[in-house]
């Protein structure tokens, strides 16, 4: 019996060992399987994270091609806004000027139908917008007088501030001043200006 226990002993190792052998090669499959799964998926997240980079660089590209264009599109708009503005300012500038040259022709020849006689405008300044200051020569006192007294009936002119006056060898120089109405004064249009200015140059061509 005890010859049988230990023979049946014997025939067990080489069967213990090949199951032993069995389950290391198992895991040895299952780790390399494992780690190949493992190596597959690093790979396959690798490539997706970098198509995503890629597209996003794309997008990114895109955009900021756009953002230029947009740029270049926004610096054209402030420059035509301010051709447009600097425009504007000029043509103001030239009604201002058409206007104040209306005005001062309107003026003149308002005061040309009040002068006396040998009585004479040498300058007329504006001081600001509504007051004047009217510089001239007469033959006397009393010719200065009837210039001032005339000067309302204008419809332009209030009445007017004796400065000074000084006698110049014939003649007497006198400065006064006058508040005007501007909205007595009537504002020709650019049209108009050019009328007169084309009547004024044919009479001076016939006389």
């Amino acid at each position: 019996d005890c010859n049988m226990t230990e023979l049946i002993k014997i025939n067990l190792l080489p069967y213990r060992e090949e199951i032993k052998q069995r389950k290391r090669q198992q895991f040895k499959i299952l780790m390399l399987s494992s780690l190949l799964i493992g190596v597959g998926l690093s790979a396959i997240a690798y490539l997706a994270i970098n198509n995503a980079i890629s597209d996003q660089e794309s997008r990114n590209a895109f955009l900021e091609a756009e953002i230029t264009k947009l740029d270049n599109d926004l610096g054209e708009i402030k420059k035509l806004q301010q051709e447009k503005e600097n425009f504007l300012a000029k043509k103001q500038k030239v009604e201002e000027l058409q206007e104040k040259r209306s005005q001062a022709a309107y003026i003149i020849d308002s005061l040309n139908v009040v002068i006396p006689d040998n009585t004479y405008i040498t300058s007329l300044d504006a001081e600001n917008p509504t007051s004047y200051k009217i510089t001239g020569r007469a033959i006397s006192d009393n010719k200065i007088a009837m210039f001032m007294r005339s000067l309302p009936s204008t419809g332009i002119f209030m009445q007017p501030e004796l400065l000074e006056i000084k006698k110049i060898d014939n003649y007497q120089e006198f400065n006064i001043k006058s508040m005007i109405g501007s909205s007595s004064i009537p504002v020709k249009s650019e049209k108009e200006v050019i009328n007169d200015d084309s009547t004024k140059a044919q009479n001076g061509e016939e006389k």
